[in-house]
């Protein structure tokens, strides 16, 4: 069993932070009282009755969004001798650090968005937070991991805390629905994956990343034993490639996406697109560029139909959405397919874009979704229709969901269009020249049910709004998280160089440690 050395500690201290801080929030609630009288009772369709100022529970939210702030002042991004620790379960690199800060950053900025709304919706803010920290802690394994079972334990503490997360509306049968499926699908998918990792370890004999890409290369080199399986070989990297496919939101393995989406709390639907879809993309880096580098050639060709199958098919579901949520699920699954087709580049320039690309959507989504959170606080945002006349309303907070939007289509001047870009470039490299064109024609067919959202905002008639021509009071913490959210989709689009760097040393790091 190894042991863990003081110095290996150090690197799992985001880890350590953000655990210990899910304890003391679970506590700190508990001693404060319990639930608000109105906990529970408050679903998407409007605002549950807020508990007094004294019985709010705001500190909780705060002292959350403290412990991820210290959680990220302590990721050791000075590497010196990157390689894995932990016996091999976990990899202390460059690589690691990339995810782990873009998941602290989203789970922050996730973490200030849910205070105004946990408080309007009577949730249990202890639960809640606490439950977004261990989400989070499984997220930054799964980035680290350097074995298979690192990786489903991280991929198992996640998705359990999100199934919890989907259903904390107890009152509200949208979320209950929500869990339920998003349960149990993940159930399945889990099951999948793990069939998988059995299947690959009873060919290979390993866990270990490092030693399975020897061992794939062994295998189809024909060097390996008289009598090896291949076909078994296959089959379980069919299975794993299956189980990931599902934590991204790919096409077909999408189908629960958006009803968990439409029926979680609002900032936990930010969470899964940014967070839980990151880091099925950390892993899939991990597992099939590290581990099956060797089979390259047939898992690049099962990553090009699935991009394809996912973009289009989720651009076409967008456009006949009228739920603001699910329309916003659908724009999820078609950004996945996008990052996937740079994934399917399988080279070094591919592997840029997907880290790329997953910063800027870090932005650029949470950021609309602030928009809507700051709605769905005073019982609005629900509908397309919710949307009509808000340029009049508050003109701002319309300005900084089109500049949201902008960024999602992909138009310049924004971290979208430097993301898409990053996927040209490297699928362009690779000499593939038809799937860019794809990706273009997609990113055309976005407009529809983005402009869809601006039109109401914008050209709409006031007299067709259905809600009143009042101004919508925004919460500071939204606030902060839209200032935030509208630098960096601007800073990433119009001077991407620095973050481009930072991904490109991100992934030199990761292949000296022999990741």
């Amino acid at each position: 069993m190894p042991v863990l050395s003081a110095g290996e500690l150090i690197y799992l201290l985001p880890e350590i932070v953000l655990a210990v801080t899910a304890m003391v929030l679970l506590l700190a609630d508990a001693f404060a009282g319990g639930r608000d009288e109105a906990a529970g009772q408050g679903g998407e369709t409007g605002a549950a009755a807020p508990g007094t100022a004294a019985g709010r529970r705001d500190w909780i939210g705060y002292l959350a969004v403290l412990g991820v702030v210290v959680a990220m002042i302590v990721i050791r991004r000075d590497v010196a001798q990157p390689g894995p620790i932990l016996g091999g379960m976990v990899s202390s690199d460059g690589y690691a650090a990339f995810f782990k800060a873009v998941f602290l950053i989203a789970t922050a900025l996730v973490a200030l968005l849910s205070i105004d709304y946990v408080a309007q919706r009577g949730i249990a803010p202890g639960e809640y937070f606490s439950l977004l920290l261990l989400a989070t802690t499984g997220a930054l394994f799964m980035a680290g991991a350097a074995n298979l079972l690192t990786f489903y334990l991280g991929l198992e503490l996640l998705s359990l805390s999100s199934y919890a997360l989907a259903g904390l509306m107890r009152t509200d049968p949208r979320s209950q629905e929500a869990a339920l499926k998003y349960f149990l699908n993940g159930a399945l998918s889990s099951g999948i994956l793990l069939f998988g990792v059995s299947l690959v370890y009873g060919v290979t004999g390993t866990f270990d990343l490092v030693e399975l890409a020897r061992q794939v290369g062994q295998v189809l080199q024909g060097e390996a034993a008289a009598g090896v399986p291949v076909p078994m070989l296959a089959l379980g990297v069919a299975f794993l490639l299956a189980g990931l496919a599902f934590k991204a939101g790919a096409v077909p393995f999408h189908l629960w996406l958006p009803d968990a989406y439409q029926g979680a709390p609002t900032p936990i639907t930010a969470y899964l697109a940014v967070v839980s879809e990151g880091a099925a993309f950390a892993a899939i880096l991990r597992v099939f560029y590290g581990g099956m580098g060797g089979a390259q050639e047939a898992w690049q060709t099962a990553f090009v139909v699935l991009a394809v199958l996912t973009m289009t098919v989720a651009n076409v579901a967008a456009l006949r959405q009228t739920d603001v949520k699910r329309l916003m699920a659908y724009s999820s699954i078609a950004q996945a397919g996008y990052i996937l087709a740079a994934v399917a580049a399988a080279s070094e320039l591919g592997r840029t874009a997907v880290l790329y690309y997953v910063m800027a959507y870090t932005f650029m989504n949470v950021g609309a979704f602030a928009v809507i959170t700051a709605l769905q606080v005073h019982g609005e945002g629900r509908t397309v229709q919710d949307f009509t006349g808000l340029a009049r309303r508050e003109p701002l907070l319309a300005a900084l969901l089109v500049v949201f939007l902008v960024s999602l289509v992909g138009l310049p001047f924004t971290a979208g269009f430097m993301a898409k870009f990053g996927v040209f470039r490297a699928l362009v490299a690779a000499g593939n020249l038809w799937l860019p064109v794809l990706v273009a024609l997609n990113s055309v067919i976005s407009v529809g049910y983005y402009y869809n959202l601006v039109r109401h905002m914008y050209v709409v008639p006031a007299e067709k709004a259905p809600v009143p021509d009042t101004a919508v009071p925004v919460p500071a913490p939204i606030w902060t998280v839209l200032a935030v959210c509208f630098f960096f989709t601007l800073v990433l689009g119009i001077w991407p160089d620095a973050f481009m760097r930072w991904a490109e040393v991100s992934l030199m790091v990761m292949g000296r440690s022999g990741m």
